[in-house]
């Protein structure tokens, strides 16, 4: 599986402990096999930088003129990347980058298969996946025979929440 990584970086110049909270998700991401897309790589970086000061990104007769900005451009090609990754890793800030709240809402929109590590935000995900399987279907909110709306999300819950949490180690089910 090819999985993007999405959180918080929040500054042209890299943190040191941006880039080691993306170094770790990757490593974890990789031990479980998986092909792994980390923006914060330095590497990454340099490209965007080089390609956004050298004009290098306008091939196409529609985009005319420059990006207002880098942190434009560096969200534009983001996205590009993620759209071609079967899932992404929303890490524990990304709530309060609003790069990487545009990632979650690109993502959505494009039907991407999303994992948090915040087991909150992973169950206000199934939550919402829950209440939509519920209304494709066009059949009252029932599960497992459970009727009661907190007994029918617990036990979905129980049920799926390896589908959508990826705990960062150290950081198992309670």
């Amino acid at each position: 599986m090819k999985i993007y990584i999405s959180g918080k970086i929040g500054e042209e110049v890299l943190s040191e402990a941006s880039r080691r909270k993306f170094v770790r998700a990757e490593t974890m991401l990789r031990e479980k096999g998986a092909e792994v897309f980390n923006p914060a790589d330095e590497r990454w970086q340099r490209t965007l930088r080089r390609e956004y000061e050298q004009d290098e990104y306008v091939k196409s007769p529609w985009l005319t003129g420059k990006f207002p900005d880098f942190y434009a451009y560096c969200l534009l090609r983001d996205l590009m990347v993620l759209s071609t990754k079967d899932a992404v890793l929303f890490l524990e800030d990304w709530r309060q980058s609003p790069g990487a709240t545009a990632e979650y809402y690109f993502a959505k929109a494009i039907g991407k298969r999303m994992y948090f590590a915040d087991r909150h935000d992973a169950c206000e995900h199934l939550v919402e996946r829950m209440y939509r399987e519920a209304k494709e279907s066009g059949k009252p909110i029932e599960y497992d025979g459970l009727r009661d709306r907190n007994d029918i999300e617990i036990a979905y819950f129980q049920k799926h929440l390896r589908e959508a949490w990826l705990p960062l180690e150290g950081k198992e089910a309670e």
